[in-house]
Order: structure tokens, then C-alpha cells, then sequence
């Protein structure tokens, strides 16, 4: 028991060595390149949600697949952490707790906002979209992690004709097909200073993809262009820090989102996925050959990370 708990410590410690330089060195590429990279990656909101939990998932899988179990088969039975190691462990039982509180948190305040806005009725019969009676409801909302569910407020069902209801519907489905809530969890979940920047731009890059997976023709875009510039003209600012994902709200710009669907093309949306494709193949590639390797050459693996966690952990 005692062994084991040893080892948890390690393992804890060895996280918070890697999750903190990992995280600064993030935030100081980003701030290098971020002009750059906004530009390139606008629309790409995978790379940029990959980017900022890059840091805790290295982190994660190194300490929970490896440090603890190079320490388990290759620990001595004595005791010889010191008092730094234990400072380290402590760090990382902060940073988790942290982030586990904003979770815990903020989906307190979902759930209370969506009991505030919930009303009697739902839309047409159909129960998959319940209408928000509240009058600071947002127009449209998509709420829930594990079973994410649009909601549409009285306001957008008057203000919005019919073409336009539905296309604004698909946008929030776009955001449920990318499990977008859930992202935002895991990125409450991993608190760094610093990566407010990473995170507006994924938020903003969110809102294009869904914009782009939303219309498949031009008169879709205008329709939904139009219902952008309805709703951010007659409803109030929404920009409440939930886990839910809303059609109007100070995350993104709603200028921007007018000016790419007023220039929606067919030709440039397909012209932007083969590459995408090509790098997700190679991509996918890589780490294949990396799993195999490691795991035909796991125990040699495990050698080299004890050897490491000794160098890196008191």
C-alpha cells in the first residue's frame, strides 16, 4: 500500500515537471505566432482545441502509462523521495482540483440558467427542441455534454422566419456533432495562465466550422447571415461562462461570421478539405507507427522513463 502511494507521488510530481513547461512553452509559441496563426488555422478548430490541451494530455498519459508503471517494476522498496518530491505531487493535487472546481462550477451554473430559461412549452410538437420562455434566454442554445440538446427562445421563433429558424438549427447540431460543450469542459478542466488567447480563438474558430457544417448553398448562408444580424440586433449580449454553446454571443464575431457567409463559395469549402485530410492521414500515420513501436518495446520503454523520472523528480 505504502509502495503503491509512493508511486502515485512520483507519478503526480513527474506530471506537474511536465504539464507546466509544456503549458508555458504553448502559450509562448502561441504568443509568437498567434497573428500567424489565427489566419491559417481560423477555421480549423480541432488544431487549435489539440493545441491548448496538448500540454495536460502529454502530461497525463506519460504519468498514468508510464512513470507509474516504470515505477512499479523498477522502484527499490525503500523510500528515497525527498521533500521536493512531495511539493510537486502537491502542485499537480492542485491543478487538478482546480480544474475539477471550474468544472463542477460552471456546470452549476448551466443547470440553474437552464432551469431559469426552461419553459412550459416545446417547438411544433417536437420534443428535441424545447422552446426557453425566460426573457434573458439566449435565441438559440445548445446545452448538455453526454446528451447535448438545442433550445430555441420565443424571441428567435418570432424574429426569424422559417429558412432561417432551420439554418440556425444546423449551426447549433454542428456544434453537437463536434461535441463542442464537452471540449469546453476538458478546457475548464485544465487550467494554465495564460491560455485565454488559445481559447478565444478556438471559441471563434468553433463558430465559423459550425457556421461552414450549417449551409450548403448560398441562399442557406444568406438566410443564416440574416438571422445573425435579427438576433444580435434585438436580443441582449449573451456572454454568461457556461458549458453551453449559443448562436449570438460575445465569444465570436458576429461582423466576421456576416462577411465569410455573405462570400460563402462552394469552391473555396471544398478546396480547404484535402489538405485537412492529408495531414489528419499523416497525422494518424505517425502516431500508429508510434504506438507500435512503443508498445512491441514497452518494457525497454519503461526502463528509459524511470531512468528519466529519476533525473526529472527529486
Amino acid at each position: 500500500m505504502i509502495f503503491a502511494v509512493r508511486g502515485v507521488l512520483v507519478s503526480l510530481a513527474f506530471f506537474a515537471v511536465m504539464y507546466c513547461p509544456l503549458s508555458l512553452l504553448v502559450v509562448f509559441a502561441w504568443r509568437i505566432t498567434a497573428r500567424k496563426a489565427r489566419s491559417c488555422f481560423v477555421s480549423s478548430p480541432n488544431f487549435l482545441f489539440g493545441v491548448r490541451i496538448f500540454s495536460f494530455a502529454v502530461s497525463a498519459v506519460l504519468a498514468v502509462f508510464f512513470t507509474f508503471p516504470s515505477f512499479w517494476l523498477l522502484e527499490r522498496a525503500s523510500p528515497d523521495e525527498d521533500a521536493a518530491t512531495f511539493i510537486l505531487a502537491v502542485c499537480s493535487m492542485v491543478i487538478l482540483s482546480a480544474g475539477l472546481f471550474r468544472v463542477m462550477r460552471t456546470h452549476a451554473r448551466t443547470t440553474r440558467a437552464v432551469e431559469q430559461w426552461f419553459g412550459p412549452t416545446t417547438s411544433g410538437g417536437d420534443a428535441s427542441l424545447p422552446v426557453l420562455s425566460a426573457s434573458d434566454a439566449p435565441p438559440l442554445i445548445l446545452v448538455g455534454i453526454r446528451r447535448p440538446k438545442v433550445m430555441v427562445s420565443h424571441q428567435a421563433a418570432i424574429v426569424l422566419s422559417y429558412d432561417e429558424l432551420q439554418v440556425a438549427v444546423r449551426h447549433e447540431l454542428g456544434h453537437r456533432r463536434s461535441w463542442d460543450n464537452l471540449k469546453k469542459a476538458l478546457i475548464s478542466a485544465t487550467p494554465f495562465p495564460g491560455m485565454s488567447s488559445i481559447e478565444s480563438a478556438w471559441r471563434e474558430a468553433a463558430e465559423l466550422a459550425a457556421d461552414d457544417t450549417a449551409v450548403t448553398n448560398r441562399q442557406e448562408a444568406l438566410d443564416l447571415a440574416a438571422a445573425l444580424i435579427k438576433l444580435s440586433r434585438s436580443s441582449q449580449e449573451w456572454s454568461k461562462p457556461l458549458l453551453a454553446t449559443g448562436l449570438v454571443s460575445s465569444s465570436s464575431s458576429i461582423s466576421l461570421r456576416v462577411r465569410r457567409l455573405l462570400q460563402w463559395r462552394v469552391t473555396r469549402r471544398r478546396l480547404r478539405q484535402p489538405w485537412r485530410w492529408t495531414l489528419l492521414v499523416l497525422f494518424v500515420m505517425i502516431v500508429g507507427v508510434m504506438i507500435v513501436g512503443i508498445a512491441s518495446n514497452y518494457r525497454t520503454t519503461l526502463v528509459l522513463m524511470h531512468r528519466s523520472t529519476e533525473l526529472l523528480v527529486p
